[in-house]
């Protein structure tokens, strides 16, 4: 068999269509000319976030590439690199794509020049399923270790005698850790398209209770954060998850604590235009670099392992509530978290 044989079979084959790899040759401005053996016209302009629907590339008119967070784009960053320095390079990418599904790639970038110009072959293999697992096991793991922990602290401690406010606290702690079971196994169901929301009829002031009965404690026992909580709501209803609706304020709440640097926060409740915008904030500016990258799974400034906790957000925000999930960060503003929720 020649090589030309070879390449016929694989290309008609689809062989990498079948791999979970594809391959692109990009040329200096990251224009896609091949994917996988088959040439792109050169008159449909496209780059490779473009081809792969990234979240930031369907955001804007221009597409991939001219995004304000693109310039942080992993991916990116990686082939631009590989082209101006002629070397191979490698690394790992975690993208947000169409309709909030996370997407963790291995890429690898081999430039070449022909006619004069400079090109790169791009091999894109998907990871994402190995990399959530571990994300998913490592995240619980710590979660539950955590407050495992605090617990065995406190059995230690019956001996002092003190059985009533030792008992209440290990009822917290033990409310905390079914919570937490329930969040992982909602979240898993949510990735894999599986979470079925039980939408019923409340009152949007509960998810106000809520925060000011669970999370402002919580704020100030765990966090040592004073949570203020202000609602102008009323009577206003929605027809929605009200647990769903709990678990990502409770996350937004959480960020928001462990980003305050001592600092207080503050919960906001409001109806405008037929919309519930439930908010969160604090005074922290996020760098550009966790900016850009908010709500892609991962992304974090904690330890490795964290980062699912606004990719939920956004994940069951919008394609289980059928809301809408956003922040604002700016110097002299601060940082604030929203979900727009359509009112009942």
């Amino acid at each position: 068999m020649d090589y030309l044989e070879l390449f016929k079979i694989i290309k008609d084959n689809r062989v990498f269509d079948d791999m979970g790899t594809m391959f692109f040759v990009v040329d200096q401005t990251l224009q896609i000319h091949f994917i996988n053996f088959e040439a792109v016209s050169q008159n449909q302009k496209m780059c490779v976030g473009d081809y792969l629907k990234c979240s930031n590339a369907l955001a804007v008119p221009g597409g991939c590439g001219t995004h304000s967070n693109c310039c942080k784009c992993p991916l990116r960053e990686l082939v631009e690199s590989s082209m101006r320095e002629m070397t191979r390079l490698e690394g790992d990418a975690s993208l947000l794509l169409q309709h909030n599904r996370d997407c963790s790639v291995r890429a690898c970038s081999v430039p070449f020049v022909s006619g004069g110009r400079k090109y790169s072959l791009v091999i894109i293999s998907d990871h994402t399923a190995h990399s959530r697992e571990l994300m998913l096991e490592r995240i619980f793991c710590h979660d539950l270790l955590n407050l495992s922990g605090a617990m065995s602290g406190l059995l230690d401690c019956m001996d002092s005698g003190n059985f009533v406010e030792i008992s209440t606290v290990l009822k917290s702690i033990s409310s905390q850790m079914m919570a937490e079971i329930k969040s992982q196994r909602d979240l898993i169901f949510a990735i894999n398209g599986l979470l079925k929301p039980d939408n019923k009829l409340f009152r949007a002031e509960e998810v106000s209770d809520f925060v000011k009965n669970s999370l402002v404690p919580i704020a100030g026992d765990m966090f040592q954060v004073s949570l203020t909580v202000n609602s102008t709501l009323g009577d206003v209803n929605l027809n929605t998850d009200k647990s769903l609706v709990n678990r990502v304020i409770h996350n937004m709440v959480k960020n928001a604590c462990e980003d305050s640097c001592g600092s207080g926060i503050s919960f906001n409740a409001r109806y405008r235009d037929g919309k519930v915008i439930f908010s969160v904030h604090n005074d922290a500016v996020m760098p550009l670099e966790v900016s850009s990258k908010v709500f892609i799974q991962g992304n974090t400034t904690k330890e490795k392992g964290r980062g699912l906790g606004t990719f939920s957000m956004k994940l069951i925000g919008e394609n289980y509530l059928g809301g809408k999930v956003y922040f604002r960060s700016e110097e002299g503003f601060g940082t604030e978290f929203y979900i727009e929720l359509p009112a009942a």
